[in-house]
């Protein structure tokens, strides 16, 4: 019964405080690097829920702004594009002295023609174009967002390039914050990308709680084993298939649903005590989810064997975290309903697993309410 008060506790705690995006203090950064005549062209994606408060661009929307701590409301999509165009010139100036590029030490220039927009999934696109010396190894160093600007706490880089040949992809972080094209090791990247993968399912609370719902239901270590692969199985499918541009959706879709999904998993465990239809549900949901975790990456040019090697690095980090979750969370539970043999026991069991999953379902139904606000 401790181990159910906890699980309730737990999600009642995050369906009231989580913000809508559920990650808070970790962001990512995405950087794609191609040549473009003499120069490098670089086109960046970030957060703009960090970029509003580094900036202070809430100072010109108003106190009711939300910042990356999640302490308001959030702004709606047209605002937020109104305040982006305002501050362009600044969002640009800032990102270009923070992604710095050189040819054999001899720092690139970043041009005057940045361009700035919202995109479609909610973040920040800033393209850029730099001049650079004609010959050398081109060096990328990224210090967007570091936890020394009192924003972030941490911060994740996915640099893709198509430079002088050299087509693939690194991941730098605060332990590595540049690295040289056609100089990369492939060995190196893979526990990056592994770590990658774990901190990207464990931060996102709402992938958490998903979880949870299916644990909550499952009533034998047969059901678990089956509910996991189905949701591996599809997860990595559309991870895959959305990383390298093969299939797409907008987060503003995505997100919602996948919230949506959190509380359709908790409320069938109270309506359907049965689980045989269980499974294509699950698979189907895992496709949404695998949506959502491609949203970390982005692979942009044909597909390579580093790529290749850093998207199932990635998925692997997912898988371990999933199995530790898995293996922290069922056996408890499994314990607990063996131990309840006596009547009293029983009761108290089947109210505190159906109140932890009512919990469960109104944070996904407040995350689809909030994320769903967004469209407006």
């Amino acid at each position: 019964m401790r181990l159910l008060a906890i699980i309730t506790a737990l999600v009642a705690t995050l369906g009231v405080a989580a913000p809508a995006q559920a990650h808070v203090h970790v962001t990512e950064v995405a950087v794609d690097l191609r040549s473009q005549g003499d120069g490098v062209g670089a086109a960046v994606d970030v957060e703009y829920d960090v970029i509003a408060r580094l900036l202070n661009l809430d100072g010109v929307l108003g106190p009711d702004a939300v910042g990356v701590d999640g302490a308001a409301a959030e702004v709606p999509t047209e605002v937020r594009r109104r305040s982006l165009d305002a501050h362009a010139r600044e969002v640009a100036a800032y990102v270009g002295e923070r992604l710095r590029l050189s040819r054999s030490s001899i720092g690139c220039t970043a041009g005057d023609d940045a361009r700035v927009e919202l995109a479609d999934s909610g973040r920040v696109q800033v393209a850029l174009a730099y001049d650079c010396p004609a010959s050398g190894a081109l060096t990328v160093r990224s210090d967007i967002f570091r936890a020394s600007d009192g924003v972030i706490d941490d911060t994740t880089t996915l640099v893709a390039y198509d430079i002088d040949g050299h087509r693939g992809s690194w991941l730098l972080d605060s332990a590595r914050t540049s690295v040289t094209v056609g100089q990369t090791d492939l060995l190196s990247d893979i526990p990056r990308f592994v770590r990658l993968g774990g901190e990207h399912l464990l931060f996102g609370l709402d992938h958490v709680l998903f979880l949870l719902a299916l644990l909550l239901g499952a009533k034998r270590l047969r059901d678990v084993v089956e509910v996991a692969t189905a949701f591996t199985l599809a997860h990595s499918v559309t991870l895959v298939l959305a990383a390298v541009g093969w299939v797409s959706a907008p987060e503003w879709i995505v997100e919602p649903l996948i919230a949506l999904s959190i509380a359709f998993v908790a409320v069938d465990n109270l309506l359907s005590p049965k689980t045989s239809h269980r499974l294509p549900v699950v698979f189907g949901f895992g496709l949404l989810h695998g949506l959502g975790f491609a949203g970390a990456l982005s692979v942009d040019g044909p597909l390579s064997f580093s790529t290749l090697t850093d998207l199932v690095s990635f998925n692997v980090g997912i898988e371990l975290v999933q199995l530790a979750i898995i293996a922290l969370a069922f056996p408890g539970l499994l314990l607990l309903r063996r131990a309840a043999t006596r009547p009293v026991a029983a009761r108290a069991l089947t109210l505190g697993t159906a109140t932890a999953t009512v919990a469960v379902a109104g944070a996904g139904l407040v995350w689809f309410v909030e994320r769903s606000s967004l469209l407006t």
